[in-house]
């Protein structure tokens, strides 16, 4: 089966794809160039040493990679455009700038003159600035006024654009074609099969739709990641369909939003949905969803295992310790769906370090809406001679850090309960994890809880990280069950595996539909 798995949050469709081809599958994985850059298969699988921007992807070949990594064949750029394999030559960064060209302009067409150049790297820079302005908390009274103006200038450009294609105006080949496409989603997919149409102002709030009907036309199969399953409402009713929850089920189905709305059909037309994060079956059910099926997070066992590595005695040196703590999850202390509530992480080791037991370094990096906020409490809190920043990092040095580490602490929201890949590939790495974990909403999915350390409030996480640290065979023991766990319960073949066994009731499926 030739399959197709877009969406790359978190490189999801980059690993699923490589188990399931380990398996003698013929799937491919796309992804956008310009997307996080925790979605390029060289952030999973590439060692370098350059600190990258999160947010601006750089040309990889350009890199040099110290372990020689080589991009499969099989993993690909999609364009955003209606050929999804040809990537425009002049493609322009910044969000606003890429949903508006690669939607509606004719970006493959080499720019006429310095004019068209200049508003080129003009619209690009201020749609970039705009980008870095809405990640950011705490802004200042200046970021304030700066995010307002660069917003009615967004606003601007994206209406000229909507006003060129809906009148029909100075038309190239590129729109044209655009233009087709939106009226073939108006004509034959699962969006219209629901009775549904759309208009073309509210596509550009699924951006780079354009490329998926000609994706699933090449493609036995579709699987759509994370918020890209919206995409699946616009395939045709025949192209065999897989949505991947990545945290997307558990609010934004039932808001009344273009995309809330795309995103609840999506589900409840797909083949199959699965389920990665086992709190959101209750929003499965509320969906009124009959397939779906949970699957660990995609996790190769084999490359997150326990080894001694050299950092552990640079880090101890740095901070004088004793001990290393790791907090790798980004910074958000908000009560959002998504919060990593790390404000409690930075509260429960302060309490840590003022009671005196063993010295201890605190480990985080600098990425989140909150990076702001946790300087200013780490300062105030006195603890900043403990705690070493580092750069967001790619996956093989957090690999080392996960080594170097004597526990890791993950994410600590009341409302979710439920892990991800930071405490999959800690207790891969044969290392203790708190965090979070309500046993209640795993038991439809997990025949064995995992060993975690649950804690929720800062009393709870310095009371574990104390249990811990002044016990070394406590350490021992908690780290080796949660390897053993790993390996009965979440490696790549169960993920390769689980997938297979759906695909298989997919077009067993179909195929009894159509013989009837």
């Amino acid at each position: 089966m030739k399959s197709a798995h877009a969406g790359n949050i978190a490189n999801n469709a980059y690993l699923v794809a490589k188990f399931l081809r380990r398996k003698g599958q013929d799937a491919h994985a796309f992804h956008f160039r310009a997307e996080f850059i925790m979605g390029h298969p060289e952030w999973e699988d590439a060692d370098f040493a350059t600190e990258l921007d999160p947010f601006d992807p750089p040309d990889w070949n350009t890199l040099w990679f110290t372990n020689g990594y080589t991009r499969p064949e099989w993993t690909h750029y999609i364009s955003g455009l209606v050929d999804p394999y040809v990537l425009p030559r002049d493609a322009p960064g910044g969000a606003a700038a890429r949903v508006v060209a690669a939607t509606y302009g004719d970006a493959t067409a080499a720019p006429r003159g310095s004019l068209a150049q200049t508003l080129r790297r003009a619209s690009a820079a201020l749609a970039t600035r705009y980008g870095q302005l809405a990640r950011q908390g705490q802004l200042r009274p200046d970021e304030r006024a700066q995010l307002a103006v660069l917003s009615l200038v967004r606003r601007a450009v994206e209406w000229a654009s909507f006003e060129r294609a809906e009148r029909r105006l100075f038309l190239n080949d590129r729109l044209r074609q655009i233009l087709a496409m939106h009226e073939a989603i108006n004509r034959d997919s699962r969006l219209t099969a629901a009775g549904g149409r759309i208009p073309l102002r509210d596509l550009v709030k699924t951006p780079f739709w354009a490329s998926y009907r000609p994706l699933a036309r090449d493609h036995d199969l579709v699987q759509l990641y994370g918020l890209e399953a919206v995409k699946g409402a616009f395939l045709p009713p025949g192209t065999p369909f897989v949505a991947f929850e990545h945290s997307t089920m558990r609010t934004l189905p039932f808001e009344n939003t273009v995309q809330g709305r795309l995103l609840a059909l999506a589900y409840k037309s797909a083949d199959f949905c699965v389920i990665t994060n086992p709190d959101v079956v209750g929003s499965a059910r509320r969906l009124g969803l009959q397939r779906y099926r949970f699957i660990p997070h995609p996790l190769d066992e084999t490359k997150y295992t326990p080894a001694e590595t050299p950092l552990r005695e640079e880090l101890l040196r740095q901070v004088g310790a004793e001990l290393i703590f790791l907090c790798p999850t980004r910074h958000e202390w908000s009560n959002a769906f998504d919060s990593k509530r790390s404000d409690r992480v930075i509260r429960a080791f302060a309490r840590y370090c003022k009671a005196g037991h063993p010295r201890a370094a605190l480990v985080l990096s600098r990425w989140g809406r909150d990076v702001r906020a946790s300087e200013a409490l780490i300062a105030e809190q006195g603890i900043a001679d403990r705690v070493v920043w580092r750069h967001p990092m790619h996956k093989l040095r957090l690999l080392e850090h996960y080594r170097a580490a004597d526990v890791v602490l993950d994410q600590f929201h009341e409302a979710v309960g439920t892990f991800g890949t930071v405490t999959a590939e800690a207790l891969s790495c044969a290392k203790p994890v708190i965090m979070h974990f309500n046993p209640q909403v795993h038991e439809w999915c997990l025949p064995e809880m995992p060993p975690i350390e649950s804690a929720l409030t800062e009393e709870e996480i310095e009371g574990r990280l104390v249990a811990l640290a002044t016990d070394p065979a406590l350490r021992e023991r908690v780290g080796k069950a949660s390897r053993e766990w790993i390996l009965q319960w979440h490696g790549w073949e169960r993920c390769a595996g689980d997938h297979l066994a759906m695909y298989d009731e997919i077009m067993a499926r179909r195929s009894e539909r159509e013989s009837s």
